[in-house]
C-alpha cells in the first residue's frame, strides 16, 4: 500500500515493517557508519525514551543495540530500495538468532534532513493515528511505524542509514540523491492479532528473578548484554561504497595518507640534511 502526502511521501509495508519517506533541506556530504558510537547511543537512548513514555505499558522491555541487526539494516539499505526486506520472514537469513525480524524505513532527500531523532519523531506521531481502544489505525492513517517501535516484547534494535547517490527506488524521487534509513528489531513487532503491550502498572509484569525497573523499562543483564556475530546475510552481494563515512572510514581515508605522507617527508629531510645516511650496494 503506498499513500502519496504533499510535501511528504509516506510508504507502508505490513506486518513486520513500514517505511516512510520525506522531502526537504539541503545536501549532506557524509553520514554515520553502524560502529559509530553516537549513532548507536542516539539510536538506543531515543527508543528507550519514546518507550518509557508508555507508563501505562505493565511489560516495555528496555531496548540494547544488536549488532547482527545492524548489519542486516546496512546491507538492505544499500539496495536503495524503499521496498521492505524480502526476507524478514525467512529464518537465518536476516539474523543468526532472531528467527522473526520487524523493520521501519524512512527516506528522504537531500540527504542533509536525516538525524536520528528528526525521524524517529516521524514515526512516534503515528501515535495520534492509532487507537489503543480497537488496536487500530484511525481510518486512511499509518500507525505501523509507531507500534513498532513501542512493541513491548522487541527488545534489541539496529539500524543504519546509507546514501544513496542515484536515488531510492519506488519513491518519487528515484534519481535524485537521498538518505535511507533503516531500523529492525527483534523478537518482530507488528503482529498480527496481538497489541504492542499489555497494560497496567508500569513495570509489574516485568519477568525473571534479576529483572528490574528503570524508566518504567524492564531491564534484565542477561538480555540487555552485547552480542559479537561473525555473520552477514548471504544476499548482502554489493561492493561496499563510499556513501557512508564513519570513525573506521575516516581512518583509512585521512588518516592514513597523513601518516604516509608524514614518513614521506621526514624521510625527505633525512636526506636533504644527512646525505650520507642511506647506503645502497
Amino acid at each position: 500500500m503506498w499513500q502519496i502526502v504533499v510535501p511528504r511521501l509516506l510508504c507502508t509495508g505490513l506486518v513486520l515493517g513500514m517505511s516512510r519517506c520525506l522531502v526537504s533541506g539541503q545536501d549532506s556530504p557524509s553520514l554515520p557508519d553502524i560502529e559509530d558510537k553516537q549513532f548507536i547511543d542516539d539510536c538506543v537512548k531515543m527508543h528507550n525514551s519514546v518507550r518509557s513514555t508508555v507508563k501505562d505499558a505493565s511489560d516495555m522491555l528496555f531496548m540494547t543495540w544488536d549488532e547482527g541487526l545492524a548489519t542486516t539494516a546496512r546491507a538492505w539499505s544499500r539496495k536503495c530500495d524503499v521496498q521492505h526486506n524480502i526476507y524478514l520472514k525467512e529464518p537465518k537469513r536476516v539474523h543468526p538468532s532472531f528467527s522473526s525480524v520487524g523493520e521501519n524505513i524512512w527516506t528522504g532527500y537531500p540527504t542533509s534532513i536525516f538525524s536520528v531523532q528528526s525521524y524517529l519523531n516521524l514515526w512516534v506521531a503515528e501515535v495520534n493515528d492509532y487507537s489503543n481502544q480497537s488496536n487500530t489505525c484511525m481510518q486512511g492513517k499509518i500507525c505501523g511505524h509507531y507500534t513498532q517501535v513501542v512493541w513491548a516484547s522487541s527488545y534489541k534494535v539496529g539500524c543504519a542509514v546509507n546514501i544513496c547517490p542515484n536515488g531510492v527506488a519506488r519513491t518519487n524521487f528515484p534519481t535524485k540523491k537521498a538518505a535511507i534509513f533503516v531500523c529492525n528489531y527483534a523478537p518482530a513487532g507488528n503482529v498480527a492479532g496481538r497489541r504492542p503491550y499489555k497494560t497496567g502498572v508500569a513495570c509489574s509484569d516485568c519477568e525473571g528473578e534479576t529483572a528490574k525497573c528503570q524508566g518504567n523499562l524492564c531491564r534484565n543483564p542477561e538480555r540487555d548484554a552485547q552480542k559479537s556475530y561473525s555473520w552477514t546475510p548471504d544476499w548482502d552481494n554489493l561492493p561496499v561504497t563510499g556513501t557512508t563515512c564513519g570513525p573506521s572510514c575516516v581512518s583509512i581515508l585521512v588518516i592514513r595518507p597523513l601518516a604516509l605522507l608524514l614518513t614521506f617527508l621526514s624521510a625527505y629531510g633525512a636526506k636533504q640534511y644527512y646525505p650520507d645516511i642511506f647506503f645502497y650496494e
